[in-house]
């Protein structure tokens, strides 16, 4: 801060709230310097934490902490092996936790997975939906399903569907499955450009209804803009060809205009 004028930090480290009393001493030492700061969590842990705890990562500048919600239903939870760490009750109660203390949960969701994609997606939709209610600050980030090799019930429905990972170096190197790495892929035999459709629409009506905090072109006019342009398509759920939305998003040149992992 001193030497080069930060006045941010985000840290990529997947466990960096695994201690409680860690981050209390962190959030203690940094308290004064006035510094925002980011990172990545698990919902559960934050959970465990104390109010005392809370009160000392709101103090300390803590803005904003990125949680794997995954799913808005419980079964697809627990078909993910995520039964005993996730629910969707839990990522209710962090959403309400975080709105009491000024601090935005970014929740990733996986949408799409066999054997019910249509399902699945709608069902996570409606429950991001719910979400934004509790907490309409909580930033939401959306990929389409891809499997995982040897990953339990999922990976034997994606393969029963006709999946298949590639055999050779080869395959593994081209372009198509170098886009499947990074979620992008087209190659699920299970989601079809249609639901894929539904799904740009509602990341595009819900960034437009909801601005992202993380710019802050949109604090002022252009994001109440935004917001009041999309709000009739938000409450009525017409997500459908929202034209209007993507050429202000085009000129006001806003970020999140674009669902995550296409």
């Amino acid at each position: 801060m001193e030497r080069w004028g930060a006045n941010g930090i985000e840290f990529y480290d997947n466990n960096f709230f695994v201690h409680e009393a860690r981050t209390a001493e962190f959030a203690e030492r940094i308290r004064d310097l006035r510094v925002g700061w980011w990172g990545d969590s698990r919902i559960d842990t934050l959970l465990r934490y104390s109010d005392a705890t809370w009160d000392l990562m709101r103090d300390s500048g803590l803005k904003m902490v990125f949680m794997g919600a995954e799913s808005g239903s419980d079964e697809t939870l627990i078909r993910m092996n995520k039964g005993g760490s996730a629910s969707t009750e839990k990522t209710l109660i962090i959403a309400e936790k975080m709105a009491r203390y000024g601090i935005i949960p970014e929740f990733s969701f996986v949408l799409g997975s066999p054997p019910d994609p249509e399902a699945d997606v709608r069902t996570t939709l409606e429950f991001v939906r719910t979400v934004k209610r509790v907490n309409k600050r909580s930033e939401i980030i959306l990929y389409m399903y891809t499997p995982v090799p040897l990953a339990g019930e999922l990976y034997e429905q994606a393969k029963a569907e006709g999946f298949q990972f590639p055999e050779t170096l080869e395959e593994w190197i081209s372009p198509t499955w170098q886009e499947f790495s990074q979620r992008r892929s087209i190659q699920v035999p299970w989601l079809h450009d249609r639901l894929r459709g539904e799904v740009r629409d509602f990341q595009r009506v819900l960034n437009a209804y909801c601005p992202t905090a993380t710019d802050h072109r949109l604090s002022g006019f252009r994001g109440r803009l935004l917001s009041t342009v999309s709000a009739w398509r938000y409450h009525t759920g017409t997500y459908r060809h929202p034209l209007e939305l993507r050429l202000l998003h085009r000129i006001l040149g806003s970020q999140r205009a674009e669902t995550s992992g296409y």
